[in-house]
């Protein structure tokens, strides 16, 4: 029996050390990022030829290569040294040049970067005009994202608003149509904004056209005040052409 506790004793030690050594490898590489993401924006786009040149959490990067995304498009190259600098971006990319990849990736890096977990709350909000792109960003996000401690949830029409209800002050993401996110902001008291991070607001054209544009104009207060001492980013992306 004393063998028994000495050595559980020895592992939980040995656990324990092992456990501050990961916690400081990824403090280390918190700083090496963030130092790093400083001057991105005056770095030359057309350098960036891999994702690998991009200063990257190791979690995104992952990810990435699971994807197998290992090359940048045009609108990736041009946009995130900009919002992973911290920048608020308005953006302009044809249907299918890597718009969505080029939203989703700063959204992993801000809440990585803000030491975000499962226990955070909301920390952003992704806001598209259609349950088709919503689903689609819904998927990417969850793929090039898995490894990193974060919660998503798909706010649409057509699926259980109860099931949603019960879930939405649990996670830590939230992708939404414009008329599913209002009927939660009216019905819905769980839906705290307080520790919003960042916004997005893709494919702005298309929202604004489809109505909702004074509705979404009196939500960004809400979301832009709503903490005083949280930074909030706001990207925007239209969509033009086919």
């Amino acid at each position: 029996m004393d063998a028994y506790r000495v050595k559980k004793k020895h592992r939980f030690k040995k656990m324990g050390k092992e456990k501050k050594l990961r916690k400081e490898d990824g403090e280390k590489e918190l700083q090496t990022v963030i130092d790093k993401c400083k001057d991105l924006a005056k770095v030359n786009p057309s350098t960036l030829k891999r994702f690998t040149d991009i200063p990257l959490s190791s979690k995104t990067l992952q990810g990435l290569e699971e994807c197998d995304y290992e090359e940048p498009t045009d609108i990736q190259r041009e946009s995130l040294p900009f919002s992973l600098s911290g920048s608020d971006v308005v953006g302009a990319a044809k249907t299918g040049s890597g718009k969505t990849l080029a939203l989703i990736i700063p959204v992993l890096e801000c809440l990585w970067k803000a030491g975000w977990s499962n226990f955070g709350g909301l920390g952003a909000l992704i806001i598209s005009p259609t349950r088709e792109l919503a689903l689609q960003t819904f998927t990417v996000i969850n793929n090039v994202g898995k490894h990193h401690d974060f919660s998503c949830a798909l706010l649409i029409g057509g699926t259980d608003v109860d099931y949603e209800r019960k879930r939405i002050g649990t996670v830590n993401i939230i992708i939404c149509t414009p008329g599913r996110l209002l009927q939660h902001m009216d019905e819905n008291e769980h839906l705290s904004c307080d520790q919003l991070q960042i916004l997005v607001l893709d494919e702005a054209d298309r929202i604004l056209d489809m109505g909702f544009s004074q509705q979404v104009s009196a939500e960004f207060s809400i979301f832009l005040y709503s903490s005083l001492y949280c930074p909030h980013f706001l990207v925007l992306f239209s969509c033009f052409g086919v």
